[in-house]
């Protein structure tokens, strides 16, 4: 049996370049090589990934949309190629509906790599297009650290502090007064106040989305029932496995 590597290099596809996410890729994908999976990938650009995925899932049916039209030869008839956007939700809605009413068990996002349009895509594909269970994964959201990205900027160097400073030991000794009913609101806004840059942290394009994402992992905690916003809330998200721009999201 060929290894993931192997397949790989018999087609026209930058996955063979990128060995860490061949990597990745087996150790999420493998247990499902033998079943009669639906994969949709937004990008393929000459369509090599799709007979990469046709070969790795023998039973598997592969859809492929691109912004470009794409040939593709394949007698197992197991491919499915679309034109169109990524962010055209009718489009997404259509393909779902022609070769996976029931819902894709994986889509990966190696398409435009700028936040926006990724954003679009991964929601409605994720809330009405994707198992409970399956797998979201986004290739490529290092683009946000680029200048020479559409949507990124380069990152801004910065020193680690060695020691909490000023700000932090008076936020810390502000809570002390979270006790008190009629401090408590005026202590809260002098910690949000000093702690707003306590940390510095890149949130530019894919970067951004990515950070959006790890926010929807942490809804149970931002609605608290005793520390956090009022109102509930449950996360869409299942696990989510952030790797060199390469992520993972399982859907709950």
């Amino acid at each position: 049996m060929e290894t993931i590597e192997q397949i790989s290099n018999k087609y026209d596809t930058d996955k063979a370049v990128h060995t860490h996410y061949l990597r990745n890729y087996v150790e999420h994908f493998e247990p499902s090589i033998e079943k009669e999976i639906k994969l949709l990938e937004l990008g393929v650009l000459r369509g090599g990934s799709l007979l990469l995925w046709r070969d790795y899932f023998p039973k598997g049916h592969i859809v492929g949309l691109d912004l470009s039209p794409v040939q593709v030869e394949d007698l197992s008839g197991r491919i499915h190629v679309y034109q169109g956007k990524q962010q055209d939700k009718q489009l997404l809605d259509k393909i779902a509906a022609e070769v996976a009413p029931e819902g894709f068990d994986i889509i990966i996002d190696d398409c435009s790599h700028i936040g926006s349009l990724s954003r679009i895509s991964f929601w409605h594909l994720f809330e009405n297009h994707l198992k409970s269970g399956g797998f979201y994964v986004i290739e490529d959201w290092g683009t946000g650290y680029w200048n020479s990205w559409a949507d990124g900027a380069g990152y801004k160097l910065y020193q680690v502090p060695q020691e909490i400073s000023l700000s932090e030991k008076i936020s810390y000794r502000l809570s002390r007064f979270e006790k008190i009913p009629i401090l408590k609101g005026v202590s809260i806004e002098l910690k949000r106040f000093l702690l707003k840059r306590n940390c510095y942290s890149h949130n530019i394009g894919m970067v951004g989305f990515i950070k959006e994402l790890v926010d929807e992992c942490a809804v149970e905690d931002i609605y608290h029932p005793q520390f956090g916003l009022k109102g509930e809330g449950s996360s869409k998200i299942r696990e989510m496995r952030i790797l060199r721009s390469h992520t993972f999201i399982i859907k709950n």
